[in-house]
């Protein structure tokens, strides 16, 4: 066996220098992303959630507010992105959000159209009612069929009886004349017939012409005529010569989308443009072309040749490839369509006899289909599905689309939006709902009453709660390894609201109950219920460095109020049944989480509070340690995992103590952890061991927390003096 070494996995016999890169990852550890939230709610515009095809890329960041906007119009999930990119007015919160994911969950439906001859369905590309404010017409540019125009013909032409041939669309037929004496033109014509042509005559000049073609917007060929002289002379007996024409004008279609509400014309003209054109001058009078969905067959004296369109990437190769078969001539009619792909002719059927192909060309073959679909492709108002694939739409008169909806949202899209939440990372859950859509025993106002969701709407508001909770701690376990906190609302009496904080009772939940006043996404200021509370705490959350309370952060906001009436009712008979002085240590007890406006500053959060209430653990009462401990927890472990998890285990346990320890000091840096005496990293009791594939690492940190109270004893005394 041949002298050989094993290096960085190849087998290695030829002598030389080798050498391998490794990337040492036991330094530098960035924090990894935070102020991720994921928000799920209705708007008037926007693909529902349930139809997007991967909800980790519907995503948004603060300077895509217009993309936002121009996708989903108004709503709550428009409104709530001001909230959560622009949350506080606080020294202390320099942001918001970082990124947004959305998910969509009133089904809107699209206004649509079924054009004439089953073409296709043209479908707004906008979702919701604003798609039946789009208008659809169709004019055509009418084909002008080939005519063969002779000149005077030879009196008596038709004495002795007449034959020719005539080939009609690359069709052949045979024409005779009877014997008899015709007195003009007019007789002689009468005489003739023509299957799909008509014969007139004025005075001596006789005219044959093919017959008009209502449907010829549908073909997706063109016409073509050419006589054959049969018997030497008889052509020229009735002024005719031996020769072809195709249609003067092929026929095409001005279409036009317009969106009536923006005041936006989409027109072109299309269709009419011949591609491939050419023909058989074999012996065969039956020869043809088909194009079908994955081919064109030309088909001649029983020999039948096929070519695959994908094995051609443009009509020049193809057209070259058809010409090597004996009989055939083809060309494009344009070397603008040399690199046409052989997917953009229409499918059809056609003749292709000829008498010389190098001159006459029956085969006209068009891109009729193809050029329909790009003008919607190319569209911004309106798409088209189930389109033919050959000729052109029919004519139409300008008419509206209809169909489009607003959707309703029903408890199913609340679980499926929690479902799809679960495949991404996000540190906050937030549902943009604040009661029940209808009126029942949980609310005493209802979104349905304020037009504020669809009639068909069967949301609970209890059921979003609920599912919230689950949600969350479902994806904090162990297993899951996602961690995140849930930002739930609701509008209703204060005691009401106090037995729904105790009802949840989960750390990893904060409630608000207050209505806000701020802008909503087209400028205008407004009340809007809770939930945009909600938005502004897991904003204000996001934008401001990891642990920091949000107790006495000040908001960015023009009023609040907490009551359960209907967001209908008029500002002078709202009664607000919550007062943040009065009742605050309610609240508190509660676990809710509310603002309060002192006499200066503006209106700041009370307590960073979370719906916590077995007991005063120092952890679970409070969103900033709630949420400190979760970025500990997910970036330590996927950090540890991205370095170890698939390598080999010659690892020492003091070098994974080492990069621990590494990590570990980052969160120091950032103020995730604190120093104390006995634990100056911020952590202590660091061990590592190690046993075959596994790796346990046992930690105490000494994770931030917010101060929440200044005690102070103060001694007073009087002054005293000795003479």
């Amino acid at each position: 066996m041949a002298i050989n070494v094993s290096f960085a996995g190849s087998t290695i016999y030829r002598p030389g220098a080798y050498s391998k890169i490794e990337i040492d990852l036991s330094g530098g550890f960035p924090l990894g992303p935070t102020g991720l939230i994921a928000i799920f709610g209705e708007s008037t515009k926007g693909r529902p959630g349930s139809e997007e095809s991967d909800i980790s890329k519907n995503v948004y960041t603060g300077n895509q507010l217009a993309e936002a906007r121009e996708k989903y119009g108004e709503g709550n999930l428009v409104d709530s992105l001001n909230f959560l990119f622009a949350p506080a007015s606080d020294g202390a919160i320099p942001g918001g959000a970082q990124a947004v994911y959305i998910y969509k969950t009133n089904n809107s439906t699209r206004a649509t159209l079924s054009l004439d001859n089953s073409y296709g369905t043209v479908k707004s590309l906008e979702y919701g009612i604003g798609g039946n404010t789009v208008t659809y017409s169709a004019s055509e540019v009418p084909e002008v069929a080939p005519a063969v125009v002779g000149s005077a013909m030879t009196p008596g032409a038709a004495d002795a009886g007449l034959i020719f041939d005539v080939i009609l669309n690359g069709v052949s037929q045979s024409v005779v004349v009877a014997s008899g004496t015709y007195a003009d033109g007019t007789a002689v014509a009468a005489a003739i017939t023509i299957v799909g042509a008509t014969v007139s005559a004025v005075g001596e000049v006789i005219t044959i012409t093919v017959d008009a073609d209502a449907s010829a917007n549908q073909n997706g060929f063109g016409k073509s005529i050419e006589l054959v002289d049969t018997n030497a002379g008889d052509l020229a007996l009735i002024g005719q010569v031996i020769g072809s024409t195709g249609s003067t004008i092929e026929s095409a279609m001005v279409m036009i989308v317009k969106q009536t509400r923006d005041l936006l014309t989409e027109q072109d003209t299309v269709g009419g443009n011949v591609v491939l054109e050419g023909g058989y001058d074999g012996v065969d009078a039956t020869a043809s072309i088909q194009v079908t969905s994955s081919q064109i067959i030309m088909t001649s004296d029983s020999l039948v040749s096929s070519f695959d369109k994908v094995a051609y990437g443009t009509m020049i190769q193809l057209v070259d490839a058809m010409n090597l078969v004996p009989g055939w001539e083809l060309a494009l009619s344009s070397t603008l369509y040399n690199s046409l792909s052989p997917a953009s002719l229409d499918e059809v059927n056609v003749g292709a006899k000829t008498l010389d192909a190098s001159v006459s060309k029956p085969v006209k073959i068009k891109k009729d289909a193809n050029e329909v679909s790009n003008f919607f492709a190319d569209s911004s108002i309106v798409s088209m599905t189930d389109g033919l694939k050959v000729g052109l739409v029919d004519a139409a008169a300008e008419v509206a689309l209809a169909g489009g909806s607003l959707g309703a949202t029903s408890s199913a899209d609340i679980a499926n939006a929690l479902k799809d939440f679960e495949e991404i990372r996000v540190n906050s859950v937030i549902p943009l709902f604040s009661r029940d859509a209808l009126i029942g025993t949980d609310t005493v106002s209802a979104d349905v009453t304020d037009n504020l969701t669809g009639t068909a709407s069967s949301y609970t508001i209890l059921g979003i709660q609920q599912a919230v909770k689950t949600h969350c701690n479902l994806m904090s376990t162990t297993k899951n390894r996602s961690e995140r906190q849930g930002y739930i609302s609701y509008k209703n009496g204060f005691d009401e609201c106090r037995d729904r904080s105790a009802l949840m009772a989960d750390a990893r939940l904060q409630i608000a109950i207050q209505d806000i006043r701020n802008i909503d996404s087209q400028g205008n200021i407004k009340w809007f219920q809770p939930w945009a509370q909600a938005c502004l705490l897991a904003g204000a959350r996001a934008g401001s460095p990891v642990g920091t309370p949000l107790t006495f952060k000040f908001f960015n906001l023009t009023g609040i109020r907490q009551t359960g009436q209907s967001m209908s009712t008029a500002e002078v008979d709202i009664i607000n049944d919550f007062n943040p002085n009065a009742d605050s240590v309610q609240a508190i007890q509660s676990g809710i989480t509310f603002f309060e406006a002192p006499q200066s500053g503006g209106i700041r959060c009370v307590v960073d509070n979370t719906t916590y209430q077995k007991d005063g653990n120092w952890y679970f009462n409070r969103g900033s340690t709630i949420y400190a401990g979760d970025v500990l927890s997910f970036d330590f472990r996927n950090q540890m995992e991205n370095i170890y998890v698939g390598t080999k285990n010659t690892v020492k346990a003091s070098e994974v103590k080492s990069v621990a320890a590494s990590i570990l000091g980052t969160f120091l840096a950032q103020g995730i952890t604190v120093s104390t005496s006995d634990a100056p990293n911020g952590y202590k009791q660091l061990v590592v061991t190690i046993n075959g594939s596994v790796i346990n690492i046992d930690v105490v940190v000494v994770l931030v927390e917010g101060i929440d109270f200044v005690l102070s004893s103060i001694s007073i005394t009087r002054v005293q003096s000795e003479a």
